[in-house]
């Protein structure tokens, strides 16, 4: 994270050293503010063995976006967004699970023999800092392209739709207690590092507001799963460890003024 933290600072010095004669005029904005929604997909990685993604999830988040302006095609873009993000787990060792829930006041737990699959649920506060690069308008449209970095704060983690079979013998099945959701926050780290990678156009609407349309893809660098879980064990006692990364693809939707 440092790295590309200095990697952007370097390029926003060259970018803004040599474009200073097109950093003035009636068009010219130093600070632009806006809105900004990016639905999209996203999907885990693993880095060791024994367990597999499982389908495609779903990324949503919003909020506010900034943009420092060094000159007219280059920007230091920001902001902060509120985002939830899932993701799926199929189980591809032996595995057992155990679970607990509260009801009426009090703790209760239980045991599955065999943790077949699983869904998280991330509620996050995200604060990218990015490099934007815009060409020149076209008629109403202006194209950009943009890299950086973001930081998600994870707030919140679930997990849901937990199939397994519970006792030797019987049919898999999915965990009803507690409407099937279940704290996931200790086997979640609190940080996310990921890099972040967009294009996308600006259609000129009237005077300084425009509409941003694009497309976004967030790689992480860091596991968002912590490397041992305290519900998750092979059959004979041991851990059961991953490597576990979340990614997503999204649109970017938005207005600048």
């Amino acid at each position: 994270m440092k790295k590309i933290i200095a990697f952007l600072f370097v390029i926003a010095i060259y970018s803004h050293g040599f474009a200073q004669d097109v950093s003035s005029g009636p068009e010219f904005r130093k600070h632009r503010f806006g809105l900004k929604g990016t639905p999209g997909v996203s999907y885990f990685t693993m880095g060791k063995n024994g367990s597999k993604n499982k389908g495609l999830g779903y990324h949503l988040s919003g909020g506010l976006n900034y943009e420092y302006c060094l000159n007219k095609s280059t920007a230091i873009a920001t902001g902060i967004l509120f985002s939830q993000t899932s993701g799926g787990v199929s189980y591809t060792d032996s595995v057992g699970l155990e679970f607990s829930w509260t009801s009426g006041g009090q703790k209760l737990s239980d045991n599955a023999f065999m943790l077949l699959s699983r869904r998280y649920v991330f509620n996050s506060v995200d604060i990218p800092l990015k490099l934007k690069f815009r060409a020149a308008e076209v008629g109403y449209f202006t194209y950009y392209a943009e890299f950086g970095a973001t930081a998600n704060i994870i707030t919140k983690a679930i997990t849901k739709k937990n199939d397994v079979i519970m006792n030797s013998g019987e049919l898999q099945t999915t965990i009803s207690e507690n409407e099937g959701k279940f704290d996931a926050n200790d086997e979640t780290r609190f940080y996310r590092g990921a890099v972040n990678v967009g294009a996308g156009v600006e259609w000129n609407l009237v005077g300084n507001t425009s509409l941003l349309l694009g497309a976004n893809a967030n790689i992480p660098f860091t596991n968002l799963l912590t490397k041992e879980s305290g519900s998750i064990s092979y059959m004979s006692g041991s851990d059961f460890t991953r490597a576990t990364k979340l990614n997503y693809i999204s649109l970017q939707i938005g207005i600048q003024f």
